[in-house]
Formats: C-alpha cells, sequence, structure tokens
C-alpha cells in the first residue's frame, strides 16, 4: 500500500514538473469577456543586441468587462495583467518595464477585501524590451500576457494569450535585430576600401 502512494504522488509530481517545464496553458479561443489584444512595433524602432525596444499593446476589454492593471497589487487573489517572453525567445529578450496609458480606476472592492485597479475602456500597454543577444532562428516576436477580467457579478479565470492574437488573423511580427560589431578599429581600417 506505501509503495503505490509513493508511486502515485510520485506520478504527480512528475506531472506538475511538466507542466511547469512547458511554460502557461496558452488560450486560442476568446472568453465570455472578449478581451482584444493586438500588438505593433513602431517604425521608428530599431532593436540593436545590448539595446531596447517598446512594443505598444493595445487592449480592448469586452463590454461590461475590466482588466485588472499591471500596477495592482495580488493581494486579495485578483490578477493583475502580466507581460513575460515566451520560453523559446527567453534567451534572446526580456521585458524591462511595462507602462499603461489610459484611464485606470481605483476603488475598495468588499467582495474580495482589497483595493483594485482596472481599466473599462481600451487602453494601451507600452512594454520595454531589452535585447539580450541576436536570434540565431526566425521565429516572429511575441510576448505572453497573463490577465483576469471581472464585469459587476462574476470574475473569469486568469488567461494566457499569445501576442499577436495569430489566431484573430493578426500579422506576426518579425524584427530585424541588429548585432553588435566586434572588429578592432585595424580590422575596419582594412575593410575600408576608399573609392
Amino acid at each position: 500500500m506505501k509503495s503505490i502512494f509513493v508511486t502515485v504522488l510520485f506520478l504527480i509530481v512528475a506531472q506538475a514538473g511538466i507542466l511547469r517545464a512547458t511554460g502557461p496553458r496558452i488560450e486560442h479561443k476568446l472568453g465570455g469577456d472578449s478581451t482584444i489584444f493586438s500588438m505593433t512595433v513602431a517604425p521608428k524602432e530599431h532593436p540593436k543586441v545590448g539595446g531596447s525596444f517598446q512594443v505598444t499593446i493595445h487592449v480592448t476589454p469586452g463590454q461590461d468587462w475590466h482588466v485588472y492593471s499591471s500596477k495592482m497589487s495580488t493581494e486579495g487573489g485578483l490578477v493583475p495583467l502580466t507581460l513575460v517572453v515566451p520560453p523559446e525567445l527567453a534567451d534572446f529578450y526580456e521585458v524591462e518595464k511595462i507602462e499603461e496609458i489610459g484611464d485606470v480606476k481605483t476603488a475598495f472592492d468588499s467582495n474580495f477585501m482589497t483595493v483594485t485597479m482596472a481599466h473599462f475602456t481600451p487602453y494601451d500597454v507600452i512594454a520595454t524590451i531589452k535585447v539580450k543577444k541576436k536570434p540565431t532562428i526566425d521565429t516572429p516576436f511575441s510576448l505572453l500576457l497573463h490577465f483576469q477580467t471581472c464585469n459587476e457579478t462574476m470574475c473569469m479565470p486568469p488567461r494566457t494569450f499569445q501576442v499577436p492574437m495569430t489566431f484573430l488573423g493578426q500579422p506576426a511580427i518579425k524584427l530585424r535585430v541588429a548585432g553588435v560589431i566586434r572588429n578592432t578599429q585595424y580590422e575596419l581600417a582594412c575593410q575600408y576600401k576608399p573609392q
């Protein structure tokens, strides 16, 4: 009996490890709140290794729903919006900073006994992304956006979407990342050939 218990416990722990290793479950269809996310990179942005660039994510909450702000505390059990780089891109990029532009409402929610910060209307999330090294693969750039929404009577479970939301027909983001020139001044002088 003890060996069966140990075996079952081992299988549960192994399954949890597999789920953690593969990352969060990515949603591929909209929920009842129909929150839409779209991401753009300004044409003036030229990502370089060692530097950073900005992406804008436009968030459109569903009618009568609100999205919790990234500035909100996790106390009370509600989930604020977070952004992470997908595991397959984590060697190349990292999220440095997140800003929000839009009308955020702060209020005390007696259901959760906590102060909430939420967006009830469309708003923008500006993410500053650091380029750690030049990607060696031709993978489109994306971010994983984890969030929770509520309305006046219920909350949706927290979900994670990949942005851009290609399942809605949004185009993939292709970045041209410039490498770092590591040549010495002598090597650069030898490469220069006057016309």
